[in-house]
């Protein structure tokens, strides 16, 4: 037994020396999975100096500046795009122009965004305008507000808050259970 074992410590590292593959090859393997549409991976390695940043620039998103827009209108596109981006906490809230506590709210959100800086964005969508979207938030009064954080649907509420009392809810939902957050 113990001459098949040192036969064949002796032996593989001859077999393996054929194992390495040529760049060549890793094109031609990476090849396999090209469409006219994909192009092929390319082989190279990078550097991990190439990788670092020499300048002392720190990027956008990390100096405080938001990667959205912190309160915006709903204009049309798709609502996966809105809700299932991650890294972000996100309120969507549906009112409609006739509802004087849309306008209530419309205020306080503008105010609550203001307040946090670019960590949450929030977008208003008119009921009215699309009234499919609110059909498929079950939507039954206005303003109703979704809260979202990292795509994930946490909890809605209907009705206009102050921006204090949305910011105490949201922050309630994100750093306990969501059971246990109160409406506001």
């Amino acid at each position: 037994m113990n001459r098949i074992v040192l036969l064949a410590l002796l032996i593989f590292p001859l077999l393996c020396v054929s194992c390495e593959e040529s760049d060549q090859e890793k094109r031609d393997r990476a090849a396999q999975f090209t469409t006219p549409t994909k192009p092929a991976p390319n082989p190279q390695r990078e550097s991990l100096q190439s990788l670092i940043r020499t300048d002392k620039q720190v990027p956008t998103t990390l100096q405080g500046r938001p990667k959205f827009e912190p309160y915006s209108v709903y204009s049309g596109q798709g609502m996966r795009q809105v809700t299932e981006v991650s890294g972000r906490t996100l309120l969507i809230c549906f009112t409609a122009p006739w509802c004087r506590h849309s306008s209530a709210m419309r205020k306080s959100l503008q105010e609550l965004a203001e307040q946090e800086k670019g960590g949450v964005q929030v977008v208003e969508i008119n009921a009215d305008e699309y009234p499919a979207i609110a059909e498929d938030y079950n939507l039954t009064k206005v303003p109703t507000t979704v809260f979202y954080t990292e795509g994930i649907k946490l909890r809605s509420i209907e009705g206009a808050y102050t921006a204090d009392s949305l910011g105490r809810y949201l922050h309630a939902l994100l750093t306990q259970e969501e059971d246990q957050a109160e409406e506001p």
